[in-house]
């Protein structure tokens, strides 16, 4: 008996990257395994559409490959939390994280061909309140840096970095408030990260431990620092071995936790790098084992 096709759905952000729209179709029709599968290609056209797609073709095929960065992952993945549809990569943003967590390969073609071999595994995602996000959440200078980035005209590494280094000498240290189980701790810093994945994105590993099927998230602060202490600490980003730092410090969770920051009225904060603002405090929760992905 011949086994049936699966049905599978890519949805593309052509915004995402420079002639994305144009170039990935012709490698999907040609790497595609068509013996497998029944495929169809659909566009975003504003933020959020991602997510639109996919809530309602959910029902109607096995996978939906999101082609775009980390912020199309979250649209759509977040659409596919507790279904049997499965979440699929095409990485082509300006970072990457969760797509280069998961080694999916950043060549089109390459990763295409991944997705033939049709091999979901559950992972976790996370909620600050109410608001899904499957690699990271963050408080503090990168959610600064994130709302900057958000407004630049330009995309990519090098304006990232060079917004970091802008805004870095300007940025005031946040007293972060961390209420975990019965107990409040206090942490003063320049950044709160709550991990699910490892990284920012183009290599930047801020949580090196962080597991997505390990029913735990990392709480990560870096203290402040003097700017002559960043090259090594930025060697210590790219090398997976941030944890090492005398400025690293990091707690775990598995159920909830709530955050907020002293006497700030509206914080800033980033879902898989998209920027948010909102008045705390913010509840963390995990949802174990809640999307399936390639």
């Amino acid at each position: 008996m011949t086994e049936s096709k699966r049905h599978i759905l890519f949805i593309i952000n052509p915004i995402s990257g420079v002639g994305k729209k144009n170039v990935i179709p012709p490698l999907i029709e040609r790497y595609i395994d068509s013996a497998k599968f029944n495929w169809e290609i659909r566009y975003t056209e504003y933020r959020n559409h991602g997510f639109e797609i996919a809530n309602i073709e959910k029902v109607n095929f096995d996978a939906i490959i999101a082609v775009g960065g980390d912020g199309s992952v979250n649209e759509i993945g977040r659409a596919l939390i507790h279904t049997n549809c499965a979440l699929g990569i095409i990485p082509s943003g300006s970072g990457n994280g969760i797509a280069r967590h998961l080694d999916i390969p950043l060549n089109f073609s390459a990763a295409i061909r991944q997705i033939n071999g049709f091999e979901p595994m559950r992972i976790d995602t996370g909620l600050v309140n109410k608001k899904v996000f499957i690699g990271i959440c963050g408080f503090g200078l990168d959610a600064h840096i994130a709302s900057k980035f958000e407004a630049h005209a330009k995309r990519g590494f090098l304006t990232y970095a060079k917004l970091v280094l802008k805004e870095f000498s300007s940025f005031k240290p946040q007293q972060f408030q961390i209420k975990i189980e019965d107990t409040i701790q206090k942490n003063h810093g320049i950044l709160c990260t709550i991990a699910n994945s490892s990284q920012f994105g183009n290599g930047f590993t801020i949580s090196p431990k962080s597991d997505l099927q390990d029913g735990k998230f990392e709480i990560v602060f870096i203290e402040q620092f003097k700017v002559l202490k960043g090259f090594d600490l930025a060697y210590k980003f790219f090398t997976k071995s941030i944890h090492k730092s005398t400025k690293f410090k990091s707690l775990s969770f598995t159920d909830s936790i709530e955050l907020n920051i002293e006497n700030t009225e509206i914080i800033d904060y980033h879902i898989d790098g998209e920027s948010n603002h909102s008045k705390g405090p913010f509840t963390i929760e995990i949802q174990p084992l809640s999307l399936s992905i390639l």
